[in-house]
């Protein structure tokens, strides 16, 4: 079996080991479906509704890593991490999580990122689990908004028309994606809770909101979520 394979058949043994539920069982024998009604509506959303959404989530998580590992070269990926306990338990968080979503495009991220983490260079990425938490908690449309930041950036910086560390306008960003500029400064402000972004005019006077640059840690998150990052 080659270590392209021995990924791809960890995550199917992880979802299969996942689809048996615990959450639920544990919940059974703790006599919650003894409560009337209530119970009886809990363990069946769980058998219904959960069961579905987690089956679906993980067929499209496994479709996707499947892709994009058998896109890559063998040499690019780091055994020693893929044969490691810290893999089982990346890969264990992300599907928890992965099972809960109803965006499909954020199946795609959780795939593309652990993807990226199995890969020579990426593998040593201290607290993996801090990234993971970042695309559970925000939406995808915050994670678009990050890289039209991150693109603006990159762009300033190769026409050598600004400094790196450039701000980008919530105005601007808003145009361009069209939705409502308070959303991109909700986003913004949110974003700048994890580090990826910093408040700009912060330290300015006559602080004006509205203009955001891009951290390191920002850049590391968005290069991870690239499709062919190395």
């Amino acid at each position: 079996m080659t270590i392209k394979d021995t990924a791809i058949s960890t995550v199917d043994q992880v979802n299969a080991a996942l689809s048996r539920s615990p959450i639920v069982k544990g919940l059974i024998d703790g006599g919650i479906s003894l409560i009337p009604f209530l119970g009886q509506a809990i363990t069946s959303a769980l058998d219904t509704r959960a069961f579905q959404l987690f089956e679906q989530n993980s067929k499209c998580f496994s479709e996707d890593v499947k892709e994009l590992v058998r896109k890559l070269d063998q040499n690019m990926l780091d055994r020693r991490f893929i044969e490691s306990a810290e893999f089982v338990s990346i890969l264990t968080d992300i599907l928890a999580k992965n099972a809960r979503t109803h965006e499909e495009a954020k199946i795609r991220l959780y795939a593309t990122l652990f993807v990226n983490f199995t890969k020579l260079g990426k593998s040593a990425t201290p607290y993996k689990e801090g990234f993971i938490r970042i695309i559970d908690e925000l939406s995808v449309e915050h994670i678009q908004v990050l890289a039209v930041i991150n693109k603006q950036d990159m762009a300033s910086v190769a026409g050598d028309t600004k400094q790196s560390g450039s701000h980008a306008l919530s105005q601007e960003i808003a145009k361009e994606m069209g939705i409502p500029e308070a959303r991109v400064q909700a986003y913004c402000d949110q974003m700048t809770r994890f580090a990826l972004l910093r408040d700009a005019a912060i330290g300015h006077y006559d602080y004006k909101p509205g203009s955001y640059a891009i951290t390191d840690y920002g850049r590391e998150f968005v290069g991870l979520l690239e499709k062919q990052a190395s």
